[in-house]
């Protein structure tokens, strides 16, 4: 469809019914996006069985003492409230798109004109036997695999990325960090990285590619590409998927994901929502998707606002709203750290997850190191106008 010539479909006074299930950076982000483009054109509720809003950062540096990435949590209800929003308790169960109803696991039903899907998608174990590392709650795991160093009782430990993860970089930087902390403690200690991936951090490039290679080797990792991990075996080394077996005394792996199915949205491969360029689901009206419940194969919460932004333009143009243009989702930006210096990498995506161009450049300072990884145009300003609770 063409949003150029798209006028809006309501042309009562009534404001428009939006309806957004999920509590998430895409939640938050297309509500607040919403209230910014369409104003008093739409009512806005938010759905979601969770009333705090957790922003936690990947907090790979924290079991190495570095610099704290503290867990932040916000009240969804004060975060209606600012918005002039509903808030409902509870998880989103079935969608009927022709009556435009959805039913909770309350037992409501709630109508609406537009619904956007920010459920987002759970962890579950990656691989098997592995010690699954996903943000911060896991990072106690992690300081324990670093005390069982100090004696010299690990020799090996490899660090393995599950054929479905599709956002490796905090394993990159737990594989280069543990290396740098062995290194410095003099401890033999030998550090493998297994991923799917033929050459390291390739959707970054060609040249990212190259220069991540460098720092694995400088640090001491082993990359071992184009292998996939299936599962810890009894004597504690890693089967892959091809028969092949890779000593280890401990293994490290990101989780894999997966979503939640909902009756009535259609799914794909580990039940996430297929979209269009502009968010909505596949065959659905006035049913759009965003963040990491959708198909989009990279899973980041930068990407997911960048999403949950064209959302909010499409639904706020189709309601009259002065849109200049509606963007794809496609710019993601990362901060790797580990070797000497910050490397910070950019690449942008078509908006089927396609990379298609990408950029690096080096950090001199460590200020730039600090830098948030998940970026929202208008959450990042929001939150910082907020007191987070503990």
């Amino acid at each position: 469809m063409s949003h150029a010539s798209v006028v809006a479909d309501d042309a009562s006074d009534e404001p428009a019914q939006i309806m957004i299930a999920g509590g998430g950076f895409a939640a938050v982000e297309a509500a607040l996006a919403l209230r910014a483009l369409a104003g008093e054109r739409v009512a806005l509720t938010i759905l979601a069985p969770d009333p705090v809003f957790h922003c936690r950062p990947a907090a790979t540096t924290e079991p190495f003492g570095a610099w704290r990435s503290p867990s932040r949590r916000y009240g969804l209800r004060a975060i209606a409230s600012d918005l002039g929003a509903e808030y409902h308790e509870s998880r989103l169960e079935a969608v009927a798109s022709r009556k435009h109803l959805v039913r909770t696991a309350a037992g409501a039903r709630l109508p609406y004109t537009s619904l956007i899907l920010a459920t987002g998608a759970r962890s579950v174990v990656g691989v098997p036997g592995a010690i699954t590392f996903r943000d911060q709650r896991d990072v106690p795991l992690i300081r324990r695999l670093l005390g069982e160093l100090e004696p010299e009782a690990l020799r090996s430990i490899v660090f393995a990325l599950p054929a479905t993860f599709a956002w490796p970089l905090p394993l990159y930087e737990l594989a280069l960090l543990t290396a740098r902390h062995a290194r410095e403690r003099r401890l033999a200690t030998e550090v493998t990285l297994v991923t799917s991936e033929r050459e390291p951090l390739e959707l970054f490039g060609t040249q990212a590619s190259r220069l991540v290679g460098g720092l694995l080797e400088q640090g001491g990792v082993r990359f071992r590409g184009g292998a996939v991990a299936a599962a810890v075996q009894r004597d504690r080394s890693l089967a892959l998927a091809d028969g092949e077996t890779i000593r280890a005394d401990r293994v490290v792996a990101l989780p894999e994901l997966r979503a939640r199915r909902i009756t009535g949205v259609p799914t794909r491969r580990a039940g996430f929502v297929p979209v269009d360029a502009s968010g909505q689901v596949e065959g659905l009206q006035d049913v759009y998707a965003a963040g990491d419940v959708t198909t989009f194969p990279i899973k980041q919460g930068g990407l997911a606002a960048q999403q949950a932004d064209v959302v909010a333009q499409t639904v706020a143009a189709r309601l009259g709203a002065s849109i200049k243009e509606v963007r794809a989702p496609r710019v993601l930006q990362a901060r790797l750290l580990g070797g000497e210096r910050p490397l910070f990498l950019r690449t942008e995506f078509d908006w089927g997850g396609q990379p298609t161009r990408a950029t690096l450049v080096h950090a001199d300072d460590a200020d730039a190191a600090k830098t948030a990884k998940v970026l929202g145009r208008y959450l990042v300003p929001y939150l910082e106008t907020l007191p987070a609770r503990a």
